[in-house]
């Protein structure tokens, strides 16, 4: 028989998002349990791309956990020297150099987790390892989960679960959402599979430092993807490949092992191990807008579980610290006011939409990577090679920096210019992409430009009142309409 404990907020998941939620959460008032699946010896042991921007800014990270004391330790901050980010297309002799306005910075994400975990403990959050939770509990609402801890059965009750169990959760599978409560339609609907982006990565220190150390790297990858370099320090590099999930897939490990043969600067690079066994990793991530809503009666969703990822560059931290932030702040207020419902919980949505604006961003940027889903991968490359710097970095960023005239004039002579002088050149003559399609490609993204704009001008006005979500949401699918239609897009190419 199972062993019953009560909490009145659960927090499944020992992540960023899972621990700014349920830190949160505590320093509130709330009484909250954490569930995480892996010892506590691995926590924070996950495939992450490792860079951080603005770690210390509490505007991007807010509430009580004190990242300017976890980057302070020389243990977590491995790199804080990063000044740009650089795009390599090196079959086409294109490389791209994006400087930073600030530094960034790049983290040894084992030891970043571990001091996240350890603060939200001492904010006094109960905390158990070795817990894979196996059902979920509900009755016209979420009211807890049922676990297995350390090989026995536990049964947790709560007011509130969070879930925050990282891309295509397993919670979201459990959860009868329809059957949440009969009074009216619950807003939350499970994203589909092929929004997600399957990523692997290495930990490799090479026998000298390599040049790019200043520097994050791209390059382009078939299937929608690309290959990344992130130094940690000069010779301890970060290396590692993404796609998404709605294209073929890849032999991610090969993939990049073909990769790095070619590179001079691993010749003889070993990787590093931990745990007795070698730094190899995977994980799935979210490539696409965040949920519309992200609760339902007694449930709240955040980080990767939510889709606050990038839909571009799959860049997570930021998202996943906001958003566990608001469901914590949500999570301990309803419970407090004694209501749980839909109603009790919607600041949560509305924190991120409006109040700070991050799923807003992300919601915009998620129109580049429809976009790109729907023009085959020589295009895309030719298109990154006459981009402008600035342009690239619109894109990947989240900070809007071009609305002036100027500016996009500026773009304008600047993609003429790029386009002449690659084809003189005979830059992209293997690649079999004409001048028309080209032409045609930008016109597609000037198009797409216009409607980030227009989805943020939309995200901007997420309702404050459930009421009125309906509404909302129906203008919204109206304006992916507007999207597919000026992109052409077939009903099957459509992504939601």
């Amino acid at each position: 028989m199972a062993r019953s404990e009560a909490y009145e907020i659960v927090v499944v998941g020992g992540g960023i998002a899972g621990c700014f939620a349920a830190a949160t959460a505590a320093a509130e008032g709330a009484d909250v349990v954490q569930l995480e699946r892996k010892p506590a010896q691995e926590g924070g042991f996950i495939a992450c791309g490792d860079a951080i921007k603005s770690p210390t800014d509490p505007t991007k990270y807010p509430g009580p956990i004190d990242m300017e004391a976890i980057v302070e330790d020389e243990a977590v901050l491995a790199d804080g020297n990063i000044d740009q980010i650089e795009w390599w297309d090196e079959e086409l002799g294109v490389r791209k150099v994006l400087p930073y306005d600030t530094h960034s910075n790049v983290i040894d994400r084992y030891e970043f987790g571990q001091h996240l975990l350890a603060q939200t403990a001492d904010l006094g959050v109960t905390q158990h390892y070795d817990t894979v939770v196996n059902d979920i509990r509900q009755n016209g609402r979420v009211e807890g989960v049922d676990a297995v801890r350390a090989g026995e059965p536990v049964r947790y009750d709560a007011d509130v679960v969070i879930d925050a169990a990282g891309a295509q959760s397993v919670i979201q599978d459990m959860v009868d959402f329809e059957a949440l409560d009969a009074r009216y339609d619950v807003t939350f609907e499970k994203p589909h599979y092929t929004h997600f982006g399957s990523a692997y990565r290495e930990i490799i220190e090479t026998k000298e430092p390599v040049e790019y150390k200043n520097a994050i790297v791209g390059k382009p990858l078939e299937e929608m993807g690309y290959l990344w370099y992130f130094p940690r320090t000069e010779r301890l590099i970060n290396v590692g490949l993404g796609f998404q999930m709605s294209k073929e897939p890849i032999a991610l490990a090969d993939r990049l092992k073909r990769d790095l043969l070619g590179r001079p600067e691993y010749d003889g690079a070993v990787v590093r191990e931990r745990f007795e066994r070698k730094n190899k990793l995977g994980a799935a991530l979210a490539l696409r807008r965040p949920l519309d809503s992200m609760v339902a009666p007694g449930y709240l969703t955040a980080g990767c579980a939510a889709g606050t990822t990038h839909a571009i560059t799959g860049k997570g931290i930021r998202g996943a610290a906001l958003s566990g932030y608001s469901a914590g702040k949500a999570a301990s207020e309803a419970v407090a006011d004694g209501d749980v419902s839909e109603d009790g919980l919607w600041q949560h949505n509305y924190f991120l939409y409006v109040d700070h604006g991050e799923g807003t961003k992300l919601a915009g940027r998620d129109a580049y990577n429809v976009a790109a889903s729907s023009i085959g991968i020589p295009i895309l490359r030719a298109m990154a090679a006459v981009l402008p710097e600035e342009e690239i970095r619109e894109i990947v960023g989240t900070e809007t920096k071009l609305d002036d005239l100027t500016s996009k004039l500026a773009i304008v002579t600047g993609v003429l210019k790029n386009t002449v002088s690659h084809y003189r050149s005979g830059t992209f003559e293997h690649l079999g992409v004409t001048r028309g399609e080209l032409y045609e490609a930008l016109v597609g993204f000037k198009r797409t430009r216009d409607f980030v704009e227009r989805y943020e001008e939309h995200y901007w006005a997420y309702p404050a009142d459930r009421d009125e979500y309906f509404e909302w949401l129906a203008d919204r699918d109206r304006l992916d309409e507007a999207f597919y239609d000026a992109l052409e897009l077939d009903e099957a190419d459509r992504k939601y």
